[in-house]
C-alpha cells in the first residue's frame, strides 16, 4: 500500500489532458445511449446555476426533479419540476440524471436504487466547461501547474486526518472518483472543531460572511454566555436584516455584545460590486449593488480578536491579506473555507503560513465531494490536541 507521500507523487505524475479525456470518454458512453438529455436532480442554487450555464452552452435540460413535493408540477426558470417517481417513470430509459445538490450522497443512493443513469455535477462540468468554475469544480490543470506549491502545502498539515483529506481531495479533483474521499464530518460541526480548539471564555469571535446569523447562533449554542464579544461582518442587506431579527430574540446580556458590520472585507479599502441575493451565495465582484470593502486590520484596529471565521465566497485570500497585521500581532484562531476555488486548497494554508510561522494547520470537510472544506490555523496555546 502506498504511503500518503507516494500517493501525492502518483497524483502529480498524471497528465491533465489524459485524465480529462478519460472522464469525458466515460460520459460520452452514457450520452451515446441516452443522448444529451439531462434531468437536473435538485432545483435549488446548484440546480439553477446548472440550468443557466447549460443554456449558455446551448443545452436545454429535460426537467428538474426534486424531493420537495411543494414544487412538484411547477416550473423554475421555465423548466418543469417533477417528482423523482414521475421523472424516473418517464425518463429512466432516455435521460441522464445529474445530481445538482451539494449534499449528494443520499441522492446517489436514492437514484441508483431506482436503476437510473446518474452522474455528478462535476462530471457534467468536465464535459461542458461553461459550467465551471464553480467552487472547486473545474479541470485540474492548476494542480499540475502548481505542483511545487501543492507539495509544500501537504507538509503543513499537523495530523493524519488532515493529510488523508488533502490527498483525497487531490485524488477526487484529478479523477472525480468519490471512493477516493474519506468520510466527511457532520455539517453542524463546521467552523467549530471542538476536538482541535480549546475554548476561550473571553472569546472575541469575528464572523466574516455572517449570512443570517446561523454560525453566530451555532457559536452561542456552544459557548452560551462565555464569550467577550462577537463582530459579525455581512454586506448583504437582506441577510443583515435577517440577522438583526435573530439577534432581537436573544437575551439582552448576549444581544448587547454582538455587533453587525454591513461591509465587505478585502486587502484594501475600496468600493466593490456585490450580488445582494439575500442568500448564503452572495458574493463580491458581480452584481450591481455597491458596498464598501474594509480590511480587517482597519475594522479591528481597536480590537484583539481571538477567533476569526471566513466563509466569504472566494474573497478569503484577499481578506487574509487585509488581516496581515492582526494575524501577525494577535495570532487568532482561523477557520477559513477552502472550497470556493480549487487552488485555495493549497494556496490559503500557504498564505496563512507566510504571514505567521507558528500556526498548526488542520483540514476538515463537512459535506460531499469538494464542498464545505475548512482550514483551521491554530496557535499552540489554543490547541486541544
Amino acid at each position: 500500500m502506498l504511503t500518503l507521500e507516494e500517493q501525492l507523487e502518483e497524483i502529480l505524475s498524471k497528465d491533465a489532458e489524459v485524465v480529462i479525456s478519460s472522464q469525458k470518454a466515460l460520459l460520452d458512453e452514457k450520452i451515446s445511449q441516452y443522448g444529451e438529455n439531462y434531468i437536473l436532480f435538485g432545483a435549488g442554487h446548484l440546480g439553477k446555476l446548472t440550468l443557466t450555464r447549460l443554456r449558455k452552452a446551448g443545452i436545454e435540460p429535460v426537467a428538474f426533479a426534486d424531493n420537495n413535493r411543494n414544487i412538484w408540477n411547477t416550473s423554475i426558470d421555465g423548466l418543469p419540476v417533477m417528482s423523482p417517481q414521475e421523472a424516473a417513470s418517464q425518463h429512466a430509459q432516455n435521460a441522464i440524471f445529474v445530481i445538482t445538490v451539494y449534499t449528494s450522497q443520499p441522492v446517489w443512493e436514492q437514484l441508483t436504487s431506482m436503476g437510473l443513469c446518474v452522474i455528478s455535477f462535476a462530471e457534467l462540468a468536465w464535459m461542458y466547461p461553461a459550467l465551471t468554475p464553480h467552487g472547486g469544480v473545474k479541470h485540474p490543470h492548476k494542480i499540475f501547474e502548481q505542483a511545487v506549491a501543492v507539495k509544500k502545502a501537504f507538509s503543513l498539515w499537523a495530523d493524519e486526518n488532515s493529510r488523508r483529506e488533502y490527498i483525497g481531495q487531490l485524488n477526487w479533483q484529478t479523477s472525480l472518483d468519490r471512493s477516493t474521499l474519506p468520510p466527511h464530518l457532520p455539517q453542524k460541526e463546521i467552523y467549530f472543531a471542538d476536538d482541535l480548539i480549546l475554548n476561550n471564555g473571553e472569546e472575541v469571535f469575528v464572523d466574516c460572511g455572517a449570512f443570517d446569523g446561523d454560525s453566530v447562533q451555532e457559536f452561542l449554542d456552544r459557548r452560551g454566555t462565555a464569550f467577550k464579544r462577537i463582530i459579525a461582518i455581512e454586506p448583504d442587506p437582506a441577510n443583515g436584516k435577517a440577522f438583526e431579527s435573530r439577534i432581537l430574540k436573544l437575551p439582552a446580556e448576549i444581544r448587547d455584545r454582538i455587533q453587525i458590520i454591513p461591509n465587505a472585507t478585502g486587502s484594501k479599502r475600496s468600493t466593490v460590486t456585490f450580488n445582494a441575493t439575500g442568500t448564503a451565495g452572495s458574493a463580491i465582484g458581480i452584481g450591481t449593488y455597491e458596498v464598501e470593502s474594509i480590511p480587517l486590520d482597519e475594522l479591528l484596529a481597536s480590537t484583539i480578536p481571538t477567533f476569526i471565521k471566513m466563509d466569504i465566497e472566494g474573497a478569503e485570500p484577499d481578506t487574509l491579506l487585509g488581516a496581515a497585521k492582526t494575524i501577525v500581532n494577535h495570532a487568532p484562531v482561523l477557520a477559513v473555507c477552502l472550497y470556493h476555488a480549487q487552488e485555495h486548497l493549497w494556496q490559503i494554508p500557504l498564505l496563512i503560513q507566510s504571514l505567521r510561522q507558528d500556526y498548526n494547520f488542520f483540514l476538515r470537510r463537512y459535506a460531499d465531494e469538494c464542498w464545505e472544506i475548512v482550514c483551521y490555523a491554530i496557535p499552540k496555546n489554543r490547541l486541544a490536541v
